[in-house]
């Protein structure tokens, strides 16, 4: 998704212009680091699964919209993000 999907440009210019983009990566080789975001990514999800694509309300942090695992089309990826974003109150 990373490589493939997010430099697209329809999800590049809803990512660069309309959202704050963060992520966890929870392969990392410091155990202490991995279990925090492990955690953190249990807390916000109450799953291990990846990946995991949240989209939360910047002020309420309450998730508007989740894509649980890879969606490879260009055109499905920035629907699943523009639908969510429009959510925002």
């Amino acid at each position: 998704m990373e490589e493939n999907i997010f430099p697209l440009p329809a999800v590049a210019g809803i990512l660069e212009n309309e959202m704050v983009e963060a992520r966890l990566h929870n392969d990392d080789f410091d155990p202490e680091i991995k279990e925090r975001v492990v955690a953190l990514q249990l807390e916000m999800t109450s799953s291990y699964t990846t990946p995991i694509y949240l989209v939360l309300d910047p002020v309420t942090g309450e998730v508007l919209g989740r894509r649980d695992g890879a969606l490879l089309e260009e055109a499905a990826f920035a629907d699943f993000l523009r639908t969510a974003a429009a959510k925002k109150g």
